[in-house]
């Protein structure tokens, strides 16, 4: 029987199949040269099906000639391999449908998100722009979460105008809102301590005209973690006359209360 060429394609899958190594010795490529034998020699009646051919290094298919294996165990590997093959592939097909069904959920999400919002600024309505804000905040929070903050955000800060429309401006304003009150909600069920630490710190970057927000956040650290009460710190924010000011009297009660009973600095 004439010999049917393989193509590049079927030699590669049977290789890549078979690891690149000679089934007959266990030689690999590239210290041994890899050919593509038939289980089934051509001379007998062998055909190209990936069921009959194995990976062979150059001696073994050199010696092997046209004698039939008479080794079944060889081609049940091969058709194990093969299976385990067509296994990864069904796999990596039910891994990309699951990323576009979870794309196509998040699609549907926002869809819904928006609509909610649209609900609560009606007449105006979200922007192409807005939506992708809204696949963001999706991804990043849960969709109860984002829900949550709009309703939040929508109640604080839409104004009506005089025909009891939200005005342009105010849904511009709650729109920009939401993220930050989705972290400030999550933070609130993480740690309720520290996101009063982040409010007592925008009260001092706010009555202050100079402010730096590292060194204020470290200061509230440190006084909390030595008993300092939380509304002791937001009067102090409230009260104090100048960034100067402020710092100062943090340093006075952190060093103050960073020493122990003796009146020696702690180590």
């Amino acid at each position: 029987m004439a010999r049917k060429a393989l193509t590049k394609k079927m030699r590669f899958e049977v290789l890549k199949r078979d690891s690149f190594t000679c089934q007959y010795c266990g030689a690999k490529a590239p210290d041994a040269l890899m050919r593509i034998d038939h289980i089934h020699p051509v001379a007998k009646g062998g055909t190209n099906d990936i069921l009959n051919l194995i990976t062979s290094c150059f001696e073994c298919n050199a010696g092997k000639s046209d004698r039939l294996l008479s080794d079944d165990a060889v081609i049940d590997k091969q058709r194990a391999q093969l299976e385990e093959l067509q296994a990864r592939r069904e796999q990596l097909d039910l891994m990309f449908q699951w990323q576009q069904d979870l794309a196509d959920m998040s699609k549907s999400a926002a869809s819904r998100v928006c609509d909610v919002w649209n609900e609560r600024v009606k007449p105006f309505a979200v922007t192409e722009h807005g939506r992708k804000s809204f696949v963001r905040l999706i991804k990043q929070f849960s969709v109860s979460e984002v829900l949550a903050a709009i309703h939040v955000s929508a109640d604080q800060y839409l104004e009506s105008d005089d025909g009891k429309n939200p005005t342009a401006d105010s849904v511009n304003m709650a729109f920009k809102k939401i993220g930050g009150i989705c972290r400030l909600a999550r933070l609130d069920k993480e740690d309720p301590d520290l996101r009063r630490m982040y409010y007592i710190r925008g009260i001092v970057r706010n009555r202050f005209n100079y402010c730096d927000a590292v060194i204020a956040l470290r200061l509230l650290k440190q006084a909390i973690d030595l008993n300092a009460s939380l509304d002791s710190l937001d009067d102090l924010a409230r009260s104090a006359k100048s960034w100067s000011a402020w710092r100062s009297s943090m340093q006075c009660y952190i060093d103050e209360n960073s020493q122990d009973d003796s009146g020696e600095d702690v180590e």
